[in-house]
């Protein structure tokens, strides 16, 4: 994806620098984090370094001047924040053209990123602005509005990858679900994701999603998971931990064990055959 800077969403609104790396950077830097180097292009203008944070600070003060010097967080997202900075400029090819009308909020925003993400993959990435708090942002362009994807936290690239359809099922659910109490690594290549079809993917990730966000102690009573043990040491004899299910739906179950508070998923049964023996 071409994703461009929203260089309006930086228009000198931060009381202060600390308040902009405390509370507006992490956001930023999360989103940074995810987008993939080998798949997607930040675009940004030719004076995007020159955006005002403060009444007085640009980001090129905060990021590239003394003021850095000041600040862990700016040290160690140094990696990350050269994106900022570096080449692809849109201007050297730009899309947009000067003889159309870009407006957003009845603003006139022609010869910016929020305008020429029109004429690409209209994808933007925001800082925290009162203008920008939506994940949707209607530009209104001659006689036609356009809804631009805004990415402005932790999350929302990996749900924009997957509302497009630029990564499949089994890739989004081992990134949505990453640091939580389930694990997808250990999964069964034949038993896995391959066997899901795509009208049950919902049910699936909707037990995905509870399973993770439940406590250890309710999700061994809550009867929607059915969460109990597997009592068929035969079939999984090279596993050396307890085998574990929990209910998918009423007939689908999922397979796993569990290490150190986290849910290793070993395999998905479709047809209740295997979770009736045991």
């Amino acid at each position: 994806m071409e994703i461009l800077i929203n260089e309006l969403s930086l228009c000198g609104q931060y009381a202060t620098v600390d308040e902009f790396v405390k509370l507006a950077l992490p956001p930023v830097l999360s989103v940074l984090k995810d987008i993939n180097p080998t798949k997607d292009q930040l675009f940004k203008k030719n004076d995007f370094y020159l955006s005002s944070v403060t009444i007085r600070d640009t980001l090129y003060d905060i990021f590239v001047g003394t003021v850095s010097r000041k600040y862990d967080e700016i040290r160690r997202a140094k990696t990350l924040l050269v994106k900022l900075f570096e080449n692809p400029y849109w201007e050297h090819d730009q899309k947009h053209s000067v003889e159309s009308t870009y407006q957003y909020k009845q603003t006139d925003i022609g010869g910016s990123s929020l305008a020429e993400s029109c004429e690409r993959d209209k994808v933007v990435l925001s800082f925290k602005h009162v203008d920008y708090v939506d994940r949707l942002l209607p530009i209104s362009k001659d006689h036609e509005v356009l809804h631009i994807d805004n990415l402005f936290d932790k999350g929302h690239y990996l749900e924009l990858c997957w509302q497009r359809k630029i990564i499949i099922f089994e890739e989004y659910c081992i990134l949505k679900f990453k640091d939580s109490k389930l694990n997808f690594s250990q999964i069964d290549l034949k038993e896995g994701f391959k066997i899901i079809s795509t009208t049950d993917q919902h049910l699936f990730f909707k037990a995905f999603r509870k399973f993770s966000e439940l406590p250890w102690q309710q999700i061994s009573v809550d009867d929607g998971l059915d969460y109990k043990l597997f009592n068929n040491g035969q079939y999984f004899r090279n596993i050396t931990y307890p085998i574990h299910k929990f209910r998918i739906s009423q007939k689908y179950r999922c397979f796993g064990y569990v290490n150190g508070g986290v849910f290793y998923v070993l395999m998905f049964d479709l047809d209740h055959k295997l979770s009736d023996q045991g």
